[in-house]
């Protein structure tokens, strides 16, 4: 149950989401220019060297990383056909509830996280309404709630997971 990817599902959207942040950066950086004048209207964008190795560097990372991602669900679908996991389901996979125990640690820690969500979200809107803050930051902080999201569901189930084993 250690190495299933309904276990590690949380480790990998981690991932993908700080390779968001990656590529959040990169696209967030170019520099515009907007010209309107009687003769000319013009829209310039300009991306720095640096700016595009991270856009086309993440977003490579990111395919590779997807295909992984993709073949272990495949995987384990041709090994579990009686739980397979549908790519675009509504209900997150990694909700474990083959039994009572697992649909406890499951409930356990989606409450820790419906807690973070409770006291974070209204403290992050407080924060952004209040203070004039970049976009990016921004960005940055809701993908930093998501990120902890899933930190904190991972956390709980490996607790549970490491008490089962010893």
């Amino acid at each position: 149950m250690k190495n299933d990817i309904r276990v590690t599902y949380p480790l990998w959207m981690m991932g993908f989401i700080a390779l968001l942040g990656v590529f959040a950066y990169g696209i967030n950086s170019p520099k515009t220019e907007f010209i309107d004048t009687a003769t000319e209207t013009s829209l310039t964008v300009q991306i720095g060297p640096f700016e595009s190795a991270l856009i086309f560097g993440a977003i490579f990372v990111y395919l590779i990383v997807l295909t992984i991602f993709v073949s272990k669900v495949k995987q384990y679908n041709k090994n579990n056909p009686q739980q397979k996991i549908s790519m675009f389901s509504i209900r997150p996979p990694e909700y474990l509830e083959a039994d009572e125990g697992m649909t406890y640690i499951t409930r356990r820690a989606v409450q820790k996280v419906y807690t973070f969500y409770s006291l974070a979200l209204p403290a992050l809107a407080t924060v952004v309404i209040i203070f004039t803050i970049p976009r990016l930051l921004i960005i940055y902080a809701i993908l930093g709630l998501a990120f902890t999201q899933y930190g904190i569901y991972y956390a709980e189930v490996r607790k549970h997971f490491k008490e089962e084993t010893e």
